[in-house]
């Protein structure tokens, strides 16, 4: 899976670049941050609830005229989107053709494992600060890389899914094997240095909630979130699903992926409702505390996509508006071959949007496009 930024026209970006050949680095501790300009801290509102109320007539209007020409304009064999407006209610459609009717969220998913690794820090569960050598054996300066680091993509690792012969094998790997990888690749650099996305970050944040919460990564997400919020299609990939109650991945670009393949990285499949759901519980202060909740945007580091930040397990990101000015999404992009997928708050339009596509189309697009029929009918 790959983060995605937003180009001006909002179309899907490519992965990013297999890394080149580098030279190891051996850390003894953190160093101070070398990258690009950090972007200011952005203090996220505390949300009211979205009633279980359907929107307005008028605004149900536009958003089913704008759902079809999503799916027109992005080619999407399946589509699933949502739109919730805090005090107001809520929209949400489903149209994925003859595929069943759960949608892959990709990376996405990062938000909801990052969700739980914070609600144990609050816990006392574990610490920010913790090396991820006191959960996991044999990670690249695994004794100085810290939790807070697997979440913001600052621990240097290299990310297994680039090497290019695990890639050849199109398959599964487990943890043990991708440690493997990153520790014949060495660390690119020391934690704190740069801002690089790992998928095996996240990999690595799996095995330390199952660590410290006594059971699957996917059950502590299920109890912690899934459940609580009473969402009735969410739920986390295990190891080996099949997914076949989830609409194929279908790519002319590349050869998909398994849904179930990314793990920890991207782990779930469901519909938009319940995805924009989480994230109206999360800056709702259901999920967490607020100020844990304004940690997660408190920090944000240049991405490879231009407009784009990261946080901890989540995204802000700049969108371009036709008159010039820029929408901010507080929330989380995703990407895999043959599917598109984003959630988000645009705090301008005070709207939660959630849509995911199976294809080579753009979700950002598509919700994009939705956030503007809420706000005029025009």
């Amino acid at each position: 899976m790959r983060g995605m930024g937003l180009a001006l026209a909002l179309a899907a970006l490519p992965a990013s670049a297999l890394a080149a050949d580098y030279k190891p680095v051996v850390c003894k501790s953190a160093v101070t941050y070398a990258g690009p300009p950090l972007y200011g801290p952005v203090a996220p509102p505390l949300l009211a609830e979205v009633p279980k109320a359907v929107l307005d007539p008028e605004t149900v209007a536009r958003l089913e005229a704008g759902f079809p020409q999503a799916k027109a304009a992005t080619k999407a064999p399946a589509m699933t989107a949502a739109v919730l407006i805090p005090g107001k209610g809520a929209w949400e459609r489903t149209d994925s053709g003859e595929q069943p009717p759960m949608l892959f969220w990709a990376s996405a998913g990062k938000s909801l494992v990052a969700i739980v690794t914070l609600q144990l820090v609050e816990a006392g569960k574990l610490k920010l600060e913790d090396p991820i050598g006191e959960y996991v054996a044999g990670v690249p300066n695994g004794d100085v890389v810290t939790i807070r680091d697997l979440l913001a993509h600052t621990g240097g690792l290299f990310s297994a899914n680039e090497d290019l012969k695990a890639r050849a094998e199109h398959r599964a790997h487990t943890l043990d094997e991708d440690v493997k990888i990153i520790a014949r690749h060495g660390a690119m650099s020391c934690p704190g240095e740069r801002w690089r996305y790992s998928n095996t970050g996240y990999a690595l944040l799996g095995k330390v909630i199952e660590t410290v919460d006594g059971q699957s990564w996917q059950a502590s997400i299920e109890a912690r979130i899934v459940k609580p919020l009473g969402l009735t299609s969410l739920r986390m990939l295990a190891d080996g699903d099949k997914a076949e109650d989830v609409a194929k991945l279908v790519s002319a670009k590349e050869a998909p992926i398994e849904p179930a393949w990314a793990g920890p990285a991207g782990p779930a499949v469901g519909s938009a409702g319940d995805m924009a759901r989480v994230w109206a519980a999360l800056l709702g202060g259901k999920l967490l505390k607020q100020e844990t909740v304004q940690a997660m945007f408190g920090k944000l580091y240049p991405m490879a996509d231009a407009g784009a930040f990261y946080g901890l397990g989540a995204m802000v990101v700049e969108v371009p508006r036709p008159d010039g000015a820029k929408s901010l999404w507080l929330g989380h992009l995703g990407g895999a071959p043959g599917a598109s997928a984003v959630v988000a708050y645009s705090v301008g339009d005070g709207v939660i949007v959630a849509a995911a596509l199976t294809g080579d189309g753009s979700a950002a697009a598509t919700a994009n496009l939705l956030l503007r029929q809420v706000r005029s009918p025009h």
